[in-house]
């Protein structure tokens, strides 16, 4: 029983370090915020609730045991489930529900005396929305796919462009995967590459679908020259006026891009590499 207790104790104490890592050592107003959609900061209290309900719903008691008792929640528990759920940024029950009670049985297996409280305070701690893609649809799987291989495909080139610079900052390349830090606390980012010149984020929202933004440094071809400018400008052209259409768009930084550029590198978790020159 001391690795359940000790278990307890770690998942309790990595909540309050969530709750403190959401304050990024950046200034408020000195963030990437101008669009930051309302779910990609998961609200605890009502996530935990959501948590609880579904499991009881589905007929596993508080001790974690599972059983055949299905409770059917009356009217106003469901419109207290719903109201958690807005809270939480979720616009359905749909896609969490499945999720909950899919997790909750497979670590189950792992720790037999899993009771539906700890495993809330261990989802809350570990949720992201990327959780969410295995129940989409066919059509939302091969959507997400394509995305994804537009997303890698970018970065590709602009790690390329990186190379034939002599300059190191703009051979510096700052990667962040959130599903591999999900203390980070923000479950909507996927992936993240930020360069000096131009920024990508890989994102995925609620219903497990993806989507990209990007922001190009307002002086980039003062950085990068005029050429290779229009060829960087000209390929994100190309992406919001293809099939990509819909899902990509341009997100304003409404902030120093210099600045903000040092300031991202000292966040932990945020992968800081410098690539040689004309090593690709």
């Amino acid at each position: 029983m001391t690795w359940i207790i000790n278990l307890k104790v770690k998942v309790i104490g990595n909540v309050y370090d969530k709750l403190h890592n959401w304050l990024f050592p950046i200034d408020e107003y000195a963030r990437d915020i101008v669009t930051i959609p309302r779910y990609n900061y998961i609200n605890s209290v009502p996530f935990q609730k959501v948590v609880l309900d579904f499991l009881a719903w589905k007929g596993i008691d508080k001790k974690g045991n599972v059983t055949s008792n299905r409770v059917y929640a009356t009217h106003i528990e469901i419109l207290e489930n719903q109201t958690a759920l807005a809270k939480c940024g979720f616009s359905t029950g749909k896609y969490i529900e499945k999720l909950v009670v899919s997790e909750f049985l497979e670590m189950k297996e792992r720790i037999p005396d899993l009771n539906p409280v700890l495993f809330a305070h261990f989802l809350d701690n570990s949720y992201h929305n990327s959780k969410l893609t295995k129940f989409t649809n066919l059509e939302a799987q091969k959507s997400n796919q394509t995305t994804k291989e537009y997303y890698d495909r970018l970065k590709a080139f602009l790690i390329e462009i990186q190379s034939f610079f002599e300059v190191e900052d703009l051979r510096t390349r700052i990667e962040c995967n959130h599903t591999e830090n999900p203390n980070l606390g923000n479950c909507f980012k996927y992936e993240e590459f930020i360069t000096a010149f131009a920024k990508i984020d890989l994102n995925c929202d609620e219903l497990g679908r993806f989507s990209m933004t990007y922001f190009i440094n307002p002086h980039l071809k003062e950085l990068i020259g005029e050429s290779l400018g229009d060829t960087l400008g000209k390929r994100f052209e190309e992406l919001t006026n293809c099939k990509m259409e819909g899902f990509i768009k341009m997100v304003p930084l409404n902030r120093r891009y210099d600045k903000w550029f040092k300031e991202i590198q000292t966040i932990p978790n945020y992968k800081v590499t410098v690539i040689e020159q004309n090593s690709l």
